[in-house]
């Protein structure tokens, strides 16, 4: 009687042990793989929120700015009726530039009152750029 390879023989044993194996590593291969993009996803969020902060403060510190700007050229000259004021990256520290738009008009109320709108735009150039609006009454 000839050996004849079927169910109960060795190699049959060994390719379905081999098979369930390759199996079980491509399945911790998958799920090894779906973790690491799940946390680069989470990483990435991170950064562009923290970015976004970041943007966030550096519009609000160039609109803070700018009021003063306004109440020191008020003081010096009443006739300042505002400017458009570029803030190179360089000055920030960042290397990345931001603009503040100065607007000067009266308000209602005595005379020489003032009411001062600036417009914070940081980065200056970018798609996604943050604004930050300030208003200022002088008396």
């Amino acid at each position: 009687m000839k050996n004849i390879p079927g169910k109960h023989h060795p190699r049959a044993k060994l390719a379905r042990r081999a098979g369930a194996i390759l199996a079980a590593v491509l399945l911790s291969l998958l799920v090894v793989l779906l973790v690491g993009a799940e946390l680069t996803r989470a990483i990435v969020q991170h950064r562009r929120q923290g970015r976004l902060a970041e943007d966030r403060q550096q519009a609000f510190w160039i609109a803070e700015s700018a009021l003063q700007r306004a109440e020191h050229a008020l003081a010096k000259s009443p006739d300042y009726q505002g400017e458009t004021w570029p803030v190179s990256g360089e000055v920030l520290g960042t290397g990345r530039a931001g603009v503040a738009t100065i607007e000067v008009e009266p308000a209602s109320g005595p005379a020489e009152r003032r009411r001062i709108v600036v417009q914070a735009y940081y980065p200056e150039e970018a798609v996604h750029r943050i604004l930050y609006e300030r208003e200022l009454f002088l008396e």
